[in-house]
């Protein structure tokens, strides 16, 4: 039985739709989501956005010198760095002044060079330009003060730096904050700008983006199969375990010789559920369906038996509780005698059928039987 005629089975014996399936679904995993797995946690990030050395001097100049301390930075091959580094909350709660380590203060330490001074230049908040500080701690530490971050905020810090001219400057994060599993450094100087979700969703050529349609449509489908198809097993499973318990409780209760009759019912019955043996008792005893019935099935036998396959598939998914409008509108009367045929419900003499009433009666018992059971 295919997972669409399975999933219209659950439609029908729980009533609900199946778009109410796939909302309760979808905002169930982002509930589950939201509430067990999403990262709440606030994320402290180092943006390096300008390392610019101010002091370059490449020629030899007769006469030339640059002294600081009372040190020739040129002989010394040394030059000054002006470096920037915006420090931003980029999680979901804001960081609150109790959550630093004042054992670990936030800060960085560069890996080289002498850091000569330090000042906060512009801040996202009010709050923030008049409450960050910065500390100078050593030649190579700086320390922020303890702030309060909301998500999205951010303040940026210059620095003059002394350091070597053939080794790049960079900063290693130091201090602990409550929540923050690491401090993430990014250059943005060397690495490639971040781009918007939506720059990333459009970008690529025409033939990039025809490429990903049906990418997306199979990866999408991939989905569904994946979600809905362990629902349908488990429900194919317990539905088929309650069909044998009521085919073994109907046997309980009647003679040995029903079982040899309603045998053939009972596979039926496993197959098609209750709703397809309800169709094949109304063919069988409203003389108008049952001519509509006949007259199809003449019909029919001169049909390529593939069409017949198809025919039973959709007699699958409208036996399982599909609207009566949509029954009556779907005509599968010639399927239905057949079955009536093959369940030995009637048999040809002659040029006409003639029913099988004990057989009929028999069935009639089980169906009564079954509707008590499953309602």
């Amino acid at each position: 039985m295919g997972i669409i005629s399975s999933i219209v089975r659950i439609e029908r014996k729980f009533a609900w739709s199946f778009l109410g399936f796939i909302l309760a679904a979808i905002f169930g995993g982002i509930a589950l989501y939201t509430e067990f797995f999403r990262d709440v946690s606030p994320i402290i990030k180092y943006q390096v956005i300008s390392n610019t050395r101010i002091l370059d001097v490449k020629e030899d100049v007769g006469g030339l010198s640059i002294v600081y301390n009372n040190e020739d930075i040129r002989q010394a091959h040394k030059t000054l760095t002006v470096l920037a580094i915006k420090v931003s909350n980029e999680g979901r709660s804001a960081i609150l002044k109790n959550y630093y380590d004042s054992a670990s203060p936030l800060g960085f330490v560069t890996t080289t060079g002498q850091i000569i001074r330090g000042e906060v230049i512009s801040a996202s908040t009010p709050y923030l330009r008049e409450n960050a500080k910065i500390r100078l701690k050593d030649q190579k530490t700086v320390e922020f003060s303890q702030v309060i971050m909301e998500p999205n905020e951010s303040f940026i810090t210059k620095f003059l730096v002394l350091n070597p001219e053939n080794i790049t400057l960079s900063v290693t994060p130091k201090g602990k904050v409550a929540g923050v599993k690491r401090i993430t450094v990014v250059d943005q100087l060397t690495g490639e700008k971040e781009a918007s979700f939506i720059s990333r969703v459009v970008s690529g050529s025409i033939w990039v983006q025809i490429t990903r349609v049906p990418i997306y449509f199979f990866g999408i489908i991939l989905a569904m199969v994946l979600i809905f198809a362990p629902v349908v097993l488990i429900f194919n499973k317990i539905d088929e375990r309650r069909k044998k318990k009521i085919v073994r409780q109907f046997k309980s209760h009647t003679a040995s010789k029903y079982d040899e009759l309603n045998q053939s019912i009972y596979d039926f019955y496993m197959k098609y559920s209750l709703q397809g043996l309800l169709r094949l008792r109304k063919a069988v005893t409203d003389d108008e369906k049952f001519k509509e019935a006949l007259i199809s099935y003449k019909k029919s036998a001169n049909e390529d038996p593939a069409s017949r396959n198809i025919q039973e598939d959709d007699f699958i998914g409208i036996s399982i509780g599909a609207p009566p409008h949509v029954r009556e509108r779907l005509n599968h009367s010639a399927f239905i005698f057949r079955s009536l045929i093959e369940l030995g419900l009637i048999s040809k003499e002659g040029e006409d059928y003639h029913k099988h009433e004990q057989k009929i009666q028999a069935m009639n018992e089980f169906i009564e039987f079954a509707l008590i059971k499953e309602t």
